[in-house]
């Protein structure tokens, strides 16, 4: 009965598509790890992974890897403090109704506006450091297609798949031309 409560709550559309689209990103780092000659298991650690991406890909802005992290860490803290800001005026409210019959609902508009404001400023900054980074991973692996790079933009969870494929086509003719000018 809980287990079926449970599927009913976690196991919607939108969180099965978003475990899906998480997943197929993973994948694809996996394998742009590997066109970068780096292990693929390094994509799977969460802070030297994004490192190692914007060491590859920014060269010398490196350091925005650490900008993308602290505005992780922003979102965090606002959505930590709009939840226990909201959850406990909520149960205060119901308490002081029961005891007194009257509604004392004490959320401050002003924190929550500034802190909503944060996560949103946050959420935008991180997305288009996130997409430009994807961008720039099909430069790195030295694709300048304008329609591949736009669909990194926008989908990449299909497009760097695509962007492998495309390297890893080109290394294996590379390879071959290689070695049919050694063997006449």
């Amino acid at each position: 009965m809980l287990f079926d409560l449970l599927l009913k709550i976690f196991l919607t559309p939108e969180n099965v598509i978003g475990l899906l689209w998480s997943i197929a990103t993973t994948v694809c780092m996996c394998f742009i790890f590997k066109a970068w000659k780096e292990k693929w298991w390094k994509s799977l650690i969460p802070v030297y992974g994004n490192y190692l991406i914007y060491k590859n890909t920014w060269k010398r802005w490196k350091w925005l890897f650490l900008l993308e992290l602290l505005f992780h860490l922003l979102t965090m803290k606002c959505t930590s403090f709009m939840k226990k800001h909201i959850v406990y005026n909520v149960f205060y409210t119901v308490k002081t109704y029961l005891e007194t019959e009257k509604i004392d609902l004490d959320i401050s508009v002003e924190k929550m506006l500034v802190c909503m404001l944060l996560l949103l400023m946050s959420g935008f900054v991180v997305f288009i450091l996130k997409r430009v980074t994807y961008v720039k991973i099909c430069t790195s692996l030295s694709i300048h297609n304008a329609f591949i790079k736009i669909g990194a933009f926008l989908f990449p969870q299909i497009f760097l798949f695509v962007v492998y494929i495309i390297f890893a086509r080109r290394q294996t003719v590379l390879t071959q031309n290689g070695m049919e000018k050694m063997n006449p």
